[in-house]
């Protein structure tokens, strides 16, 4: 944050954008925040973020880079930064084609782009304007525990109990309803010496070290997300 702080020819929205990504990254610059997450630390619409991150990226003050095919970290490089760097077109360069291509014939097949979530099917009564959300998946938010967390106690078996803390944690926000929502949870865990057992017990008990069932619980998940336990 410090090497962002001073950056200038950028605007207000940009800047928010970068500090959010700075004030996540690790010691190597390095964060995986959601396009949702941004949005609500920086009280900015979906598209402002997007459009900020295309054009830190195109400054040189941020690389993007693909995970697990779908989700993206990031990587910010202030001393990259060159603002402008993107040349304008010449004075005498001849003005863009505004040419529009011809409007496709009645009977001509339709392309049409699937939704890449499938929707739930329509019940009767049931007002069809209204968008289905996102199912959660609990077995999916195992795996993710079980591949970030190696240092605590794996979950072994995805109980009806387990299920229901997890769908209740899900259905509270949309913020949650995202997988690299919870990639940014549980690397908020493994950020934290606190709940992965490093710090020493108290009058010499064991070190407390948090376990899935522990996380999961309503109290200590928001606490969780606030940063409690990683001051």
């Amino acid at each position: 944050m410090s090497a962002c702080w001073p950056l200038q020819g950028m605007t207000a929205t940009k800047k928010a954008v970068l500090i959010s990504l700075a004030d996540n990254a690790n010691d190597d610059g390095v964060c995986w925040p959601s396009i949702s997450t941004i949005g609500v630390r920086t009280c900015l619409s979906e598209r402002a973020v997007r459009d900020a991150l295309r054009w830190l990226e195109e400054a040189g003050v941020l690389v993007s880079n693909q995970r697990y095919g779908r989700s993206t970290w990031y990587t910010i490089t202030p001393a990259g930064y060159a603002p402008g760097a993107i040349c304008p077109p010449a004075a005498d360069a001849p003005p863009p084609r505004q040419e529009m291509p011809d409007t496709p014939a009645p009977y001509a097949p339709r392309t049409v782009k699937e939704p890449s979530i499938e929707p739930s099917p329509l019940v009767e009564g049931v007002n069809s304007s209204k968008v289905s959300k996102l199912k959660c998946d609990p077995q999916a938010i195992v795996d993710l525990f079980n591949q970030a967390l190696p240092g605590l106690p794996q979950v072994a078996m995805l109980t009806k109990d387990r299920r229901a803390k997890i769908k209740a944690r899900w259905a509270e926000s949309e913020v949650h309803q995202d997988l690299e929502f919870w990639a940014d949870f549980f690397a908020l865990v493994s950020a934290s010496t606190f709940l992965m057992g490093a710090e020493s017990g108290r009058d010499g008990a064991k070190p407390f070290r948090a376990t899935f069932d522990w996380l999961i619980k309503p109290s200590n998940f928001v606490k969780v997300v606030e940063g409690n336990y990683n001051a």
